[in-house]
């Protein structure tokens, strides 16, 4: 599919490598293949193959004056967020939350999410995506820089020095795997931490195997009633694939009135 739109892709030496039973190498030989990526200015973007466990092993290892120096896209979800949130903090990029191969090109993208992706990359702004009337949990309107990613890489890194937050941003979410008591508590977690006084509206992403949905709802509704935010659900990011790409960093809009997320900046340079 990358081919397909004219591009040259390169593969990792250690893609297919497995170490412990759930590492793609070891943490020396993971870092250092990235590193290397990262160092080299032959590419243009890195997209993962998967978000397997291990990328908050070697947070401290990154070289992050080299993303910081010459930025590109990073793009991958699930573990990955850990990597999203170290370079937020430490290269003062903004990456993305998306599409990995081994599921969403593997299975395919829907058309509009495809034209989203490519589009976004691109540099076009404003993007706009409508959502059901079904998917709001609570009305509302906000601007604010988007941030977040998995629910449980947020809450395992809060209180490290890769704990990225932004106060006055649109936080949006996603998991898999996770009963609604789990939820419940990284969310009751977070919010004693402090973390949910200024955020602007949240956007949770299509969670897998998280419980029911009329469970989930109950919950969520629950968790913001306290919050005068917009809250909408069901976006079509996360472990079931078909990634919407959700740029970090980038200024968005989230409006339950007309029904949008609407990206309002670029969220490249040129």
């Amino acid at each position: 599919m990358i081919e397909a739109r004219g591009h040259r892709v390169t593969l990792a030496p250690n893609i297919d490598h497995r170490h412990r039973g759930y590492l793609a190498g070891s943490d020396d030989e993971r870092v250092e293949e990235l590193n290397q990526f990262f160092r080299s200015s032959e590419y243009d973007a890195f997209f993962f193959a998967r978000g397997g466990y291990g990328a908050m092993r070697i947070l401290d290892r990154i070289d992050y004056n080299a993303l910081r120096a010459n930025p590109r896209p990073v793009v991958g979800f699930s573990d990955v967020t850990a990597l999203h949130q170290a370079l937020a903090i430490h290269s003062g990029i903004g990456s993305f939350h998306g599409p990995m191969l081994n599921l969403d090109f593997h299975d395919g993208l829907s058309p509009e999410n495809e034209e989203w992706l490519w589009a976004m990359l691109a540099g076009e702004a404003p993007l706009v995506r409508a959502f059901s009337e079904n998917d709001i949990v609570q009305e509302g309107e906000a601007e604010g820089m988007l941030f977040g990613g998995c629910l449980a890489l947020t809450t395992s890194l809060a209180g490290t020095p890769y704990d990225f937050w932004i106060e006055d941003g649109i936080w949006f979410w996603e998991d898999v795997d996770e009963p609604a008591y789990r939820i419940d508590r990284m969310l009751t977690h977070l919010r004693l931490s402090g973390r949910m006084k200024k955020i602007r509206g949240v956007i949770v992403g299509a969670l897998k195997s998280c419980g029911g949905d009329a469970e989930m709802l109950a919950l969520l509704r629950e968790f913001f009633q306290a919050f005068d935010i917009p809250v909408v659900q069901n976006l079509p990011f996360g472990h079931h694939g078909n990634n919407l790409l959700m740029p970090i960093g980038t200024r968005v809009r989230l409006s339950t009135g007309d029904r949008t997320f609407t990206v309002l900046e670029r969220a490249v340079s040129s």
